[in-house]
């Protein structure tokens, strides 16, 4: 009877240990608490835990995750769909090959925001659906989470800009028989659109994560509406502290002085300051805020 007694107290604590709930926190402490273990799997351990090797490791997970996903696809397709439109519309429009450019890469750059946010939205409702487990879970440094993805979706848009201007180049190239400008110079807009997005895709990040899909899709057509509406006049001394117009101003500046023009006085040293500083700022605040994020349920 003793020894049933005693199997009995402890198939209860078996039960009671299988049903205490795993957070995300408890798990990382596990994880950080083996990973520091004395002896030669500790130390192996730890070399293997260094915030270099688990974000190649996260970096390298998630392009597996995407791999056969929509965002795939619309990195892919989204950009030849817009050559194609712009190639049949530059048939028959009548403006000048240098305003076809510089038209085309207007578009692309107010476009950017607000496909940011639906591919941002699209990669937090892939982690919504597992529970944020990847993005909280097994891992010492939580930062490198949120840092892989970034990292991945960044690329992701570097790979479609690339693609978008390139093809464009290249056909429209062929349509008028003759480059309008190089490819290094095209390579350029690409470039510059892209550093002037790198922030709104950690800012998505952290509105779908924050809140939902619906208010990044909102603020992502704001952004849309602004980035069209300073590239006029309006924008004067206004545009430098909104990030999603960098791109678009930072092209057409671009583009002006690849023709003779000069830039205005004290733009690249104003331009530069400012943009570092709310950069500074905007990363500093969204990875101390993830640092004690726990993850989130929301339904849109």
């Amino acid at each position: 009877m003793e020894a049933v007694r005693i199997d009995v107290n402890r198939a209860g604590e078996l039960k009671r240990s299988v049903k205490e709930e795993v957070t995300p926190g408890k798990l990382r402490e596990h994880v950080r608490t083996e990973r520091e273990q004395p002896g030669e799997s500790g130390r192996s351990a730890k070399v293997n835990g260094s915030i270099q090797g688990e974000l190649l490791r996260l970096i390298k997970a998630e392009f597996w995750k995407v791999r056969h996903t929509l965002l795939t696809w619309i990195h892919l397709l989204v950009p030849l769909l817009g050559i194609a439109v712009f190639l049949m519309y530059y048939s028959w429009s009548g403006w000048s090959d240098e305003g076809k450019v510089s038209g085309y890469i207007q578009v692309l750059s107010i476009a950017f925001p607000l496909i940011i946010s639906v591919v941002c939205s699209l990669s937090v409702e892939m982690e919504e659906q597992g529970h944020f487990q990847t993005m909280l879970g097994a891992m010492v440094h939580k930062k490198a989470a949120l840092l892989a993805k970034w990292t991945v979706l960044a690329v992701l848009g570097l790979g479609a800009l690339l693609l978008a201007v390139g093809g464009f180049a290249a056909g429209f190239g062929i349509m008028t028989g003759g480059m309008v400008y190089t490819p290094a110079q095209y390579a350029g807009m690409a470039g510059v659109l892209w550093l002037g997005g790198i922030n709104l895709y950690l800012l998505h990040l952290f509105l779908n994560l924050a809140f939902s899909k619906t208010i990044s899709m909102c603020v992502g057509t704001a952004e849309l509406l602004t980035a069209a509406l300073f590239l006029t006049g309006l924008g004067e001394g206004l545009w430098q502290f909104f990030p999603c117009s960098w791109g678009s101003r930072w092209s057409g500046y671009l583009l002006l002085y690849w023709k003779g023009q000069a830039m205005p006085a004290g733009f690249v040293s104003r331009s530069l300051g400012i943009g570092a500083v709310l950069t500074a700022a905007l990363w500093g605040m969204i990875f101390l805020w993830y640092h004690y994020y726990e993850g989130r349920q929301c339904h849109d």
